[in-house]
């Protein structure tokens, strides 16, 4: 449109662009400008931890937020055939460096460690070993002693606790990566046990959730408990070396 006073018109340049904001929305928008670099720099790298059976192989990134390295060992003989596994992974560091031991029944039993770090690949470099495996006998028992991976009730008779098991454990849960498949557990074990409930543990590779988890003080077969609280103090340097590693980690 033309101009009606010549002296009022203004030649507009085409290739400027202004754009008015208030003074209160562009100061805060330069200070995130600014910012955004340094927001940016500070994210932390994934740790990275070796993974699998095999410590020899190159660390890689943990997932799930993750925040420490793990290697678990167990020896499970739980089904009469005895297998002794190292599992290296990635985990929080409120799910790591137990120590625990089941029994349900004359050289059927598990035994289980973990340890933790928090550098890239240091699970590699962790070394201890899991409760000894002992058929001292502590004085103590529970009725049932069995382990079944299917759904059936879980059948056993009578077993006899041996070193640190004071508790009556009856645990049950699904285990993967078999979709919908249940196990059943009951026998003698270590009082921590029964912090696993709503937990998973990894047992020669596979991955067990409890669901449910009930303890009860074992039964006494004599008036003597010397050898019980004796064996406890064999084995408890071993749990105390492993759960003094989380603090160190």
């Amino acid at each position: 449109m033309p101009c009606a006073h010549k002296s009022g018109c203004k030649k507009h340049s085409s290739s400027a662009l202004s754009l008015a904001l208030p003074y209160d929305t562009m100061v805060p928008l330069l200070v995130l400008c600014l910012l955004s670099p340094l927001l940016v720099a500070s994210v932390d790298p994934p740790l990275k931890c070796i993974q699998g059976y095999n410590a020899t192989q190159a660390p890689t990134d943990c997932k799930n937020a993750s925040d420490v390295c793990v290697t678990i060992k167990n020896e499970n003989a739980l089904t009469g055939v005895t297998f002794s596994t190292t599992f290296y992974t990635c985990a929080r560091n409120d799910s790591c460096a137990n120590a625990f031991t089941v029994t349900i029944g004359d050289n059927a039993y598990l035994r289980y460690t973990s340890a933790c770090c928090t550098t890239d690949g240091c699970n590699a470099n962790l070394k201890w070993g899991v409760p000894p495996a002992s058929s001292t006998k502590n004085g103590l028992f529970c009725s049932t002693g069995c382990f079944t991976e299917t759904q059936e009730p879980c059948k056993g008779g009578k077993v006899s606790c041996t070193d640190a098991e004071n508790t009556c454990i009856s645990a049950t849960g699904t285990y993967s990566p078999k979709e919908g498949a249940k196990f059943i557990l009951k026998g003698c074990g270590t009082r921590n046990v029964c912090e696993f409930k709503g937990k998973n543990v990894l047992i020669n590779g596979t991955s067990y959730s409890v669901n449910e988890a009930t303890c009860e003080n074992a039964k006494s077969s004599s008036t003597n408990h010397i050898l019980g609280k004796s064996s406890f103090l064999l084995l408890l340097p071993s749990i105390s070396s492993i759960l003094f590693m989380k603090f160190l980690s």
